[in-house]
């Protein structure tokens, strides 16, 4: 299914979750999730169903990463879900490029065809017959992105482009709600800056603010630049939660000077074990790279360094190519002589029936042409050589058996009455 995404409209969401300490143990009392946009002023929801807690939010501006407008593809699974969202080549509804996905689609009475197909289709197919007798022919079709069915082993005529979500590192996960909402989920991996105001109204409460700690064990990583040259820190890291800062060092040695820092959260309430992407800047070239790692709560010296490895991924180059493709009729009584065809032929009416174009005409008129000059030749042939050798056959064939000696007197006697007259 082919959809077409516009300016989108940003949201937070944010999870609220009340407690109460009763009988040793913590109980859930209360839970929300509230989604707040933040492309316009600032939004204002209660948390609580008592509405006692005030929930105010303000973005400084759009978020620093969208998924840009444009034509997306995505397919629709047996169970009706929407697999991953694709940004691929598509025609829009009121185009027809045979270099793009969707030149062969269904209409409004669900059948599939081409738009303006009889002249355009035309221009892109092309045959060519290697044996008339035994029905054997050759179809090229110049164009890709389609689906031919009557090839099992590759069906799909065209490069299926990679999920978003694995082109652009900052996406968590983009999909399609259903077919018939028509909109599109895209969830960032990382979020955004934003201002939050909280406020109590109840004279009796007030808001104690406990920060969680912040905790580190280990990491590892590489440093990748994708086949979409996209470069991004794939970092995993062990016993973690909480925020953990990170410096990225120019050289291998901690000594030497930052390239850039960032900061990344683990949103588990317990220490584990976590892999996160990091957007990294196009500043950060090749070669293996010092990164250091520390938790919120720690000073700069208590960091955790390690050397990590650059890995470069080769681009990716879709080429698609197209090529003859063997063909076999089955017509046993075409490409036979036969008195109806050949009688067929003869009329004048239906040499014309075929001519549909301007080259159609010039290949009939030639035709004419040849068959006008075959018959002149076989006309000639038989009133200058065939009726004359028949003549003399005949003629001689009247005489009796002495017919040399018949002759030489009938010729003696021209002769004669010839020289009378001289």
């Amino acid at each position: 299914m082919a959809v077409k995404l516009e300016q989108p409209s940003t949201f937070a969401i944010f999870k609220y979750i009340a407690y109460d300490y009763s009988a040793g143990r913590w109980v859930e009392k209360d839970k929300s999730t509230i989604r707040v946009e933040i492309d316009g002023r600032t939004q204002t929801r209660y948390l609580d169903r008592w509405r006692r807690i005030e929930l105010s939010v303000s973005a400084g501006g759009r978020a620093s990463r969208q998924l840009e407008t444009g034509m997306y593809f995505t397919r629709s699974n047996p169970g009706g879900e929407m697999d991953q969202l694709r940004k691929q080549p598509i025609n829009e509804i009121n185009e027809n490029n045979f270099e793009r996905l969707g030149w062969y689609r269904k209409d409004a009475n669900g059948h599939f065809g081409v738009q303006n197909g009889k002249i355009k289709m035309q221009k892109i197919h092309l045959a060519k017959v290697e044996n008339c007798k035994e029905q054997r022919s050759q179809s090229y079709l110049d164009v890709h992105h389609y689906v031919d069915r009557n090839d099992p082993e590759n069906p799909e005529r065209f490069a299926l482009e990679d999920s978003v979500e694995h082109v652009y590192p900052w996406i968590r996960s983009a999909q399609v709600v259903d077919g018939s909402a028509r909109q599109a989920i895209v969830v960032h991996s990382e979020g955004t800056n934003l201002e939050v105001v909280l406020q109590v109204h109840d004279g009796n409460m007030a808001l104690s603010f406990i920060h969680d700690f912040s905790k580190l064990g280990d990491f590892s990583g590489t440093i990748i630049v994708d086949f979409k040259s996209n470069r991004y820190f794939n970092l995993t890291v062990y016993d973690a939660t909480g925020i953990i800062h990170g410096l990225v060092k120019r050289t291998t040695d901690r000594s030497s000077i930052e390239d850039f820092s960032f900061t990344t959260y683990i949103d588990d309430t317990r220490s584990t074990n976590k892999t996160v992407i990091v957007p990294l800047p196009a500043m950060i070239g090749g070669g293996d790279r010092m990164i250091c790692l520390r938790s919120d709560d720690e000073r700069h010296e208590e960091g955790i360094c390690r050397v990590v490895a650059f890995r470069e991924e080769p681009l990716e180059i879709n080429l698609l190519e197209n090529s003859w493709k063997e063909l076999e009729g089955h017509c046993p009584e075409c490409n036979k002589i036969s008195m109806n065809g050949f009688l067929t032929n003869l009329n004048p009416l239906n040499w014309a029936s075929g001519v549909t174009s301007l080259s159609n005409f010039i290949m009939m008129v030639s035709d004419i042409l040849v068959y006008l000059v075959v018959l002149l030749i076989v006309y000639f042939i038989i009133t200058r050589c065939i009726f004359p050798l028949c003549k003399c056959v005949c003629k001689c064939g009247s005489c009796p058996s002495h017919s040399a000696s018949c002759c030489v007197e009938r010729s003696h006697k021209r002769r004669s009455k010839t020289t009378q007259y001289i």
